[in-house]
């Protein structure tokens, strides 16, 4: 049996084997560093699982059986499962959640898929933790905070898109968040900011002042211009890529309109509106892949945070171009893979549209060309909608569009999630060709329902790392506060108070290593656990973790008889005062079960 450890980060690299680390075998309770080195023989435990602690190995225990190492993670991988939220819609617009597997069909393309993984997220509410103390604390530990701690259950990433958000949509929209930030936010939430030009960001905090101070900073970054003909990013995608011929000629009247008296030859009139189009589709092309990069940017930030996420989106809408079109499913996968759900507001509301545009548009139209433009605005607008709603619905999500009660949109999208049923399933024979899938979710029995989910997916490139899986899935549940128990695993936490303002977490993890799968192996019994502890603070940062992996090759008789008590390893983490959720998550390779356990400690 060999134990490493290395430092924990969000990316899951490791550094170095940090020494001096406590780690305890057969026992359930923390002891001081000189018992962990003895106690394991007092209580008649086999020499191969005396206690590793640093690189120091017990003189007793037979080299080829325990030793102690630094080595990279690597796991087998499982089957890839394509994940696809739905939401059931009512009559009235309501969520349904009591549907069962059964009730779903899928089809990948035309082909029906079988159903193998299936969940129910409901709403929760956010339950008060306490330390799990020991039965018997040594003298020198400073007991735990008899008091349950209240920590933040759902974190809210609101981002405001700057880039594509005209002035008076977004004062309007602002006022609606500063009336949420106000009286409706609850204790138990966190609130970021964001904006997609990363000009504004406040972390996620409960500081309400702070947040709507930032808010009322942000300010629209929309260009407005006097150039003629005026030319939007959708229509630059149809005259340039399109090569719209029609939306073309209408441009070249708009221009000879708009500079009555001059004289332009045909060649000269196209060659002007063509420049006028490249200019658009080039500043709207760096737009998108700013909001995109935003977006992503916001996704990893919320991946993190240890509860319920949401982002919502507060937008006019932008344009995503084909090119751009695997980066967005990019996106709602990494949303998807962290249980994050994107919300959609469209901040136009219920807009009018004026024929032939409003007062800055240039000239005297005549009405079948207002009339003709007027269809390419609505298209655009639409088409500028299109990736607000394709998140919303592929997240498990909301899009809020269509509606000037912009208070009532922040508060529905900003709240607690409805009913999300996750729907998983291992395509076959797929393909690493990076070819779109197309999804469709059907009920067998409709009722007067009906179904939002994902439209598709983008199949890889080439096949996964499977270390790299398996980091993803450590990663997923570390940055979560759902309980998941595959493995009898248990968790203890105490601290040490090592200064006025430090002190030394102890977690400690025991695992029944009985109940494990193991595979022979050269006369020894193999399996490798990895075990992450770590601390988050009250306002969801991480604060730090350890990794360690436990590689067992025992003897059989060491197997039947010598793990009654199971193996506890503890793991100490350094700290300041204050109130933190503490984090474990235990995984084993051959059985590739997972448990993930959470618990709050409070440092005076």
């Amino acid at each position: 049996m060999t134990v490493r450890d290395n430092s924990f980060n969000r990316s899951l690299t490791f550094a170095a084997l940090l020494p001096g680390t406590l780690c305890q075998v057969g026992v359930g309770h923390a002891r001081p560093l000189r018992w962990c080195a003895t106690a394991a023989f007092a209580l008649g435990l086999l020499a191969p699982l005396a206690v590793l602690c640093g690189n120091a190995q017990t003189p007793q225990t037979p080299a080829n059986e325990v030793t102690t190492r630094e080595a990279p993670v690597t796991f087998r991988s499982r089957v890839n499962l394509v994940t696809v939220p739905v939401v059931v819609l009512d009559s009235k617009r309501k969520a349904v959640g009591s549907l069962g597997k059964e009730d779903f069909q899928l089809f990948d393309g035309s082909k029906p898929q079988i159903v193998s993984r299936f969940s129910v997220e409901k709403p929760s509410v956010p339950t008060e933790s306490s330390p799990q103390a020991p039965d018997t604390p040594p003298a020198a530990v400073v007991p735990p905070a008899a008091a349950p701690l209240a920590m933040p259950g759902r974190f809210v990433a609101l981002v405001i898109d700057d880039l594509h958000t005209e002035f008076a949509d977004l004062v309007w929209a602002r006022q609606a968040v500063e009336r949420f930030l106000k009286s409706s936010a609850g204790p138990s939430e966190r609130v970021a900011i964001y904006t997609s030009s990363g000009q504004t960001a406040v972390d996620f905090t409960n500081n309400r002042d702070q947040l709507t101070k930032a808010l009322l900073a942000i300010h629209s970054g929309v260009k407005t211009t006097t150039e003629c003909p005026q030319i939007d990013y959708y229509m630059a995608d149809q005259i340039i890529d399109k090569d719209n011929r029609e939306l073309l000629g209408m441009m070249i009247q708009e221009l000879i309109i708009c500079h009555v008296g001059q004289r332009y030859g045909p060649q000269e009139a196209e060659a002007m509106v063509r420049n006028a189009a490249y200019r658009a589709l080039a500043e709207g092309d760096w737009n998108t892949r700013q909001a995109m990069a935003a977006l992503r940017s916001v996704i990893g930030k919320l991946g993190t945070m240890p509860g319920q996420r949401s982002l919502v989106l507060v937008s006019d809408g932008f344009l995503v171009l084909t090119e751009h079109r695997p980066e967005e499913m990019s996106l709602i996968e990494n949303a998807i893979r962290f249980n994050i759900v994107i919300n959609g507001l469209d901040a136009k509301g219920l807009k009018a549209y004026v024929p032939g545009g409003d007062a800055s548009s240039h000239g005297a139209l005549s009405p079948g060309l207002q009339a003709a433009k007027m269809s390419y605005d609505v298209s655009g607008d639409d088409a500028a909608a299109a990736v607000m709603d394709e998140t919303a619905r592929g997240t498990g999500g909301r899009f809020f569009h269509n509606s000037n009660d912009m208070d009532e949109g922040v508060k529905r999208l900003a709240g607690a999630p409805e009913y999300i049923y996750l729907l998983g399933f291992a395509p076959q024979n797929l393909k690493f060709d990076g070819r779109y899938h197309t999804l469709k979710v059907a009920l067998r029995n409709p009722k007067g329902l009906t179904v939002e989910a994902r439209p598709g997916y983008y199949a890889p490139n080439h096949e996964r790392d499977p270390a790299e899986q398996a980091k993803e899935e450590i990663q997923a549940a570390f940055f979560s506060t759902e309980d998941i128990r595959e493995i009898p695993a248990t968790m203890e936490t105490q601290f040490f108070k090592t200064g006025d303002d430090e002190a030394t977490v102890d977690v400690l993890a025991k695992v029944d290593v009985k109940q494990l799968n193991f595979k022979p192996e050269e006369g020894r019994n193999r399996n490798d656990v990895t075990i992450v502890s770590g601390l988050f603070d009250e306002n969801g940062n991480y604060v730090s973790g350890i990794q360690k992996v436990l590689e067992m090759r025992l003897k059989d008789e060491t197997l039947a008889t010598g793990l009654a008590s199971g193996i506890a390893v503890r793991t100490s983490l350094k700290a300041k005062p204050g109130r933190y959720l503490v984090r474990v998550v235990v995984r084993d390779a051959q059985g590739q079960e997972l448990t993930a356990l959470s618990g709050a400690v409070e440092i005076p």
